[in-house]
Order: C-alpha cells, then sequence, then structure tokens
C-alpha cells in the first residue's frame, strides 16, 4: 500500500511544514474497493474527506421522493477530493450516495482530526481553500452549461470538454447527470457522430 501513499503524497504541492505529512499518515488509510462499492450511503455521517489515486466514481443525490439523480463524476485526475459536505459541515446525513463505477484506489482521510490540522497551517489551508474553490468554480461551470444548452449542445460541450466522462461512466448515469432519458441520450449521440 505504500507505493499508493506515495501516490497520494505526489498529487499534493509539497509542504515546508513536515508536522503536514505526519499528520497525514495518521489520518490516512489506502482502500482498494470494487465496482459497485459504496464510499458514501446514503444518509451516513460521513466525517472522512476521500482522494482518489486511481479509479473512477460518481455521486447520486437522492430527492426526498427517493428519486436518485447523478451529480458529479470524480476520476484521479478530475475533481479527485470529495466528501459528504452535509454531514461534514452540516451535521447531517448525508443526502448523496458516492460508489465506485471500477476497481478504484483511494485515500480515506479522518477529516475531522485532519481538518483541525488544515485550520492551523496556512499553507495547507491555502491549498485546501484553492482545491475548494476549484471543484466549485468545475460544478458551476457543468450547472451554467447544463441550464443555458439544449441537451444536444450540452452533449457536445461534455465531449468537447470532458470526453473522458463519456469513456468511464455508464451511459444511464450520464443521461441522469444531464437531467434526459438514456433513449434520448443515445439518439443525441447517434445525431452528433452522424
Amino acid at each position: 500500500m505504500q507505493q499508493y501513499y506515495d501516490k497520494l503524497i505526489a498529487k499534493l504541492p509539497k509542504f515546508d511544514n513536515e508536522e503536514f505529512y505526519e499528520v497525514l499518515d495518521r489520518c490516512t488509510e489506502i482502500e482498494v474497493v470494487e465496482k459497485g462499492h459504496r464510499l458514501i450511503n446514503f444518509q451516513s455521517l460521513s466525517k472522512k474527506l476521500f482522494v482518489i489515486i486511481e479509479g473512477a466514481v460518481m455521486t447520486d443525490f437522492i430527492a426526498r421522493n427517493a428519486e436518485k439523480r447523478t451529480i458529479m463524476f470524480h476520476t484521479e485526475e478530475f475533481c479527485p477530493f470529495f466528501k459528504s459536505y452535509d454531514s461534514f459541515f452540516l451535521h447531517k446525513h448525508s443526502s448523496y450516495e458516492v460508489r465506485a463505477v471500477e476497481r478504484t484506489i483511494v485515500a480515506v482521510i479522518n477529516f475531522e482530526h485532519f481538518y483541525q490540522y488544515v485550520l492551523s497551517d496556512l499553507e495547507v489551508l491555502q491549498f485546501y481553500t484553492h482545491a475548494t474553490e476549484e471543484l466549485f468554480m468545475i460544478t458551476e461551470q457543468l450547472r451554467n452549461n447544463q441550464l443555458t444548452l439544449t441537451s444536444e449542445e450540452y452533449l457536445e460541450w461534455l465531449y468537447d470538454h470532458f470526453p473522458f466522462i463519456m469513456g468511464r461512466f455508464p451511459a444511464q448515469n450520464i443521461a441522469s447527470f444531464m437531467g434526459i432519458t438514456p433513449v434520448w441520450l443515445s439518439k443525441l449521440k447517434a445525431k452528433l457522430f452522424s
């Protein structure tokens, strides 16, 4: 597992304070999960931060009427950090479910303890804030284009900007993410590539 921990360290900038690495080591476990494994369960109280080292997961939102909708995709290169924000910050049971769509190696960080350290180290806090803002900007970009483009235009935009999504995630979840049916997604793909 050491090689995966080393890959986690390689994803981070080089921090001057060695205490950061000691705290990170104490708070981190490396897990290998198979396709379909849930990393965050609906209605759980998850206080963990996950970092994908290899693999892919997706986040589904479960509404009050029990409707499930895919709202985000994560890979080792695209938004690799994720957690249950409603559990951690609002102390509520999660409205989300996060599951692996392929064999995935993930660093699981006890974020409740690690966050106390983050708040005390300005360099690490700046990195954390930047990573969080980057995720927010990507999410906004995805949502804004979904709201302003037709489904055909949005699919073309996704292919232009995030083509890996189409290759790594199930079509039914891409359709859910886009707010359309799998049949309509199939028709749009056929039209786009005809």
